[in-house]
């Protein structure tokens, strides 16, 4: 399913209004044969300008022997790309394989250069520039946690100083995009100065009751406050998809699969919603 938002701001460029993003998260190497032409069919009827990722494209299993399957997110993410300008944060699976393969180091570096050689922008505690067709221009960052951010048991906490260490301070004159896997951190990406958050991580709750929401988080904590959807703090936004794909638990439970589309509309003062 396409999942649909607007997202009002008096930062973005008038140039920018109208213009659409599709978000990408955890596909986890899931997009082979039909399901692959599924998904682009779905950016193309969506009338998408860029593609953005918020991490765990591919899937990595840990342990003494750690293996990445990789080839069906390189080859559906260069088809993307051949399409439409594609931004790349990497979740906690690509940071894992980057960490975990010293056997094989040189696994990633050649899928994140086969990306880059077809146009996909890496940003790896990197921001850049997304110009459009008017030379007018938005901000985009994308923000890769350590290991222990991602760990079972006690979360550890993040504040702004943090990110700003990782990254670096927030844009204040144009508009801020922050690419961040995990959306537990939600207060610190606003304190950091996000406009809007693109994250995912939480694979919608796995399970979803009505009223109640996401019954489990990848933390293994019951009922995540940001399982999925939007989330505001005054001007500010993050939206959180519910992903594309699943891995260890395959589990999915009135839980659809979805793509993310978000429709940037600027408006003046005291009309944004």
């Amino acid at each position: 399913m396409t999942a649909s938002y607007i997202v009002t701001s008096r930062k973005l460029p008038r140039s920018f209004h109208g213009y659409r993003m599709a978000v990408l998260a955890d596909l986890h190497n899931t997009s082979q044969g039909e399901r692959r032409e599924q998904l682009i069919q779905a950016l193309r009827d969506a009338q998408v300008n860029t593609v953005l990722i918020a991490g765990d494209m591919v899937t990595e299993k840990g342990g003494e022997h750690s293996f990445v399957n990789y080839q069906e997110a390189e080859d559906f993410l260069l088809a993307v790309a051949a399409e439409w300008p594609v931004y790349y944060e990497n979740g906690n699976h690509e940071g894992r394989w980057k960490l975990h393969q010293p056997l094989h180091p040189e696994l990633y570096e050649d899928y994140k250069n086969k990306l880059e050689a077809g146009g996909i922008s890496f940003l790896e505690n990197t921001s850049v520039f997304m110009k459009n067709s008017a030379g007018e221009k938005i901000r985009i960052t994308g923000l890769e946690l350590p290991d222990p951010f991602f760990r079972r048991g006690k979360i550890p906490k993040l504040t702004e100083e943090d990110i700003q260490g990782f990254v670096g301070p927030a844009d204040e004159e144009y508009f801020q995009i922050l690419l961040a896997h995990c959306p537990q951190f939600f207060d610190a990406y606003m304190d950091w100065g996000a406009d809007l958050v693109l994250s995912g991580h939480f694979h919608g709750g796995m399970v979803r009751l009505p009223f109640l929401g996401g019954v489990i988080s990848t933390y293994l904590h019951l009922f995540p406050k940001y399982d999925h959807g939007e989330f505001r703090r005054d001007s500010q936004h993050m939206i959180v998809s519910s992903g594309l794909g699943m891995h260890t638990l395959p589990l999915r439970i009135n839980n659809p699969e979805e793509l993310v589309v978000i429709e940037l509309r600027r408006e003046e003062k005291g009309t944004e919603k």
